[in-house]
């Protein structure tokens, strides 16, 4: 597992639209830029500290085997499909109130939940971080861990963290600017060449689990 490789994933999953990115981007034109860098932090800590604990956890315990096999290629499946989505999402017009548009929202001063704590709800009440720890996850992090170590396990959590941070701090960034989130020229390069690192991924992860049983 390298790290350029855990990057990529990261990135080409955060620029699958979705309701964090979408978050993101109202609180970010509601509150400002520190609001959505909030909002874009929440993720992070709870796979730190809540979906990755969580995930080794229930390997350890439950799966072994056969049974680690089968989560390797539900795993597997769930990446084919993220790429997949990617690609739609960029071979189709991009719909009205797919992500929204910054002229379409204007700040708004009345009392709310803060920011991180939105990002942090979204995140834990969505099943995607829990699959997608699950199975994918957890098993590169294991990988990691056999092959090197503790340093060596941290390399793909850290890797996919920057990765998926490095694509929201771009989207951030644009949306404080009052600029569209990406050219339109841009967009569907983006998700095309990100569904065919989350598809070749699949495929990686596929082979290894087939190695390994």
């Amino acid at each position: 597992m390298t790290f350029s490789f855990a990057f990529a994933m990261g990135f080409s999953v955060a620029s699958i639209p979705g309701p964090i990115i979408i978050l993101v981007v109202t609180e970010t034109l509601r509150k400002g830029f520190r609001a959505g860098l909030a909002t874009m932090m929440a993720p992070v800590l709870m796979d730190a500290v809540v979906m990755i604990p969580l995930a080794l956890f229930v390997q350890a315990s439950l799966f072994s085997g056969r049974g680690a096999a089968v989560l390797g290629l539900i795993g597997a499946a769930l990446l084919f499909w993220l790429g997949l989505q990617s690609i739609w999402a960029g071979a189709r017009r991009k719909e009205e109130g797919d992500i929204p548009h910054p002229s379409s929202f204007k700040p708004t001063a009345s009392k709310e939940l803060p920011s991180f704590l939105k990002g942090t709800l979204i995140h834990l009440t969505s099943p995607y971080p829990y699959l997608y720890w699950g199975t994918i996850g957890s098993r590169f992090i294991q990988q990691g861990f056999e092959d090197g170590g503790l340093w060596a396990a941290l390399v793909f959590p850290v890797g996919f963290w920057l990765g998926a941070s490095a694509f929201t701090s771009v989207v951030i960034y644009l949306v404080a600017r009052g600029k569209t989130l990406l050219p339109p020229n841009l967009e569907p390069l983006i998700h095309h060449v990100s569904g065919a690192v989350l598809i070749g991924s699949g495929i990686l992860l596929a082979l290894r689990v087939w190695q390994g049983a």
